[in-house]
């Protein structure tokens, strides 16, 4: 593993269990195990080290949505398809609680939203790309934001019953019927 990557894995861990006010560079050296310089010279700021941590984040979601979509099948809403499998997956980033420590520091410091802003931005092309009815796509998907933001703050809607049929239905919004319009 590098530097790098072990610096934001010992960030991701204080934030994880002591929460985002306890992040310093120092305390980010001390986890990882390096001199405070070894941190300085891959993050010169402590919204340096959270920008490469919001990174982080939005390359974990991108590989799920990944995944997910390689196994899609083909066809209308097959992004929009692939957010819903990925919103409701319990090993994604919404159920790591570094994520919503995350999600408190960027809203204090707007600049550091720019990374998510941009990862929104190529959502809605893949959206735009393959959905018939970008109103139905976009419903759909700002209901998984909504749940993605739900469990960020620790908050659940039911069951995992009721978390199936929530996916279901989600889903079955996204299937053009026989003789309708998408």
């Amino acid at each position: 593993m590098s530097t790098f990557d072990n610096i934001i894995d010992a960030a991701m861990a204080i934030v994880r269990d002591q929460g985002v006010a306890k992040l310093t560079l120092d305390a980010a050296a001390k986890a990882a195990g390096i001199s405070k310089g070894g941190v300085l010279y891959h993050f010169k700021s402590k919204d340096d080290l959270i920008r490469g941590m919001v990174q982080r984040l939005i390359d974990q979601c991108d590989q799920l949505n990944h995944d997910y979509y390689q196994r899609e099948s083909e066809g209308p809403y097959r992004w929009a398809r692939t957010m819903v499998h990925a919103c409701f997956d319990p090993t994604g980033p919404a159920n790591d609680p570094v994520g919503g420590a995350l999600l408190a520091a960027i809203t204090v410091n707007p600049v550091l939203m720019a990374p998510i802003h941009a990862m929104y931005a190529r959502w809605q092309e893949r959206l735009a790309g393959d959905s018939p009815d970008m109103e139905r796509a976009g419903l759909v998907c700002s209901a998984m934001d909504g749940l993605f933001f739900q469990r960020l703050m620790g908050i659940r809607l039911g069951d995992s019953a009721a978390s199936e049929r929530l996916m279901r239905h989600a889903l079955d919004l996204l299937t053009p019927k026989e003789g309708a319009s998408s």
